[in-house]
């Protein structure tokens, strides 16, 4: 009985491998691309509304300004102009509040935010046991290679 070489071995392991990847590759190709389809409409919908949800907010601040402005013309002698200004002014005023309050709260959730160590480490000891199947060691630093389409 002949013993295989080990080059005709890993060749066969690679391009097993290789077929499997593709294989993947085109399942999981199937499965996405419609699904990314719909989620891209969908955002787009959502975006959509989004704008006209901003721009009802911006309508109300500008209403939320005129009725302080006519309650201060109405009850102080700073007259229509000046009662416009600082109306505005307080509505602004308002709305810094309210933006300095939702950043803090942003801010506070990003604080939260952790890298993953579960999937660092899995994909490390993942990384260690194929090299150590193939009989090399792992380095920390992936190496990209250039892609160099191939002349047909």
């Amino acid at each position: 009985m002949t013993t295989p070489e080990p080059a005709s071995t890993f060749n066969r392991v690679a391009a097993n491998v290789s077929d499997f990847i593709a294989v993947e590759s085109e399942l999981a190709k199937a499965e996405l691309v419609p699904a990314a389809k719909h989620a891209g409409i969908g955002t787009g919908f959502f975006a959509g509304a989004g704008a006209f949800i901003f721009h009802a907010l911006w309508m109300l601040v500008i209403a939320m300004a005129l009725a302080i402005s006519w309650a201060l013309n109405s009850f102080t002698p700073l007259g229509p102009w000046g009662s416009f200004t600082i109306g505005f002014l307080l509505t602004v005023m308002f709305s810094l509040l309210i933006a300095f309050i939702l950043i803090m709260l942003g801010r506070r959730q990003f604080k939260q935010v952790k890298k993953p160590e579960a999937t660092i480490a899995e994909a490390k000891a993942t990384a260690a046991a194929i090299s150590a199947a193939l009989g090399t060691t792992p380095t920390d630093e992936p190496t990209l290679t250039a892609y160099r389409p191939v002349a047909e």
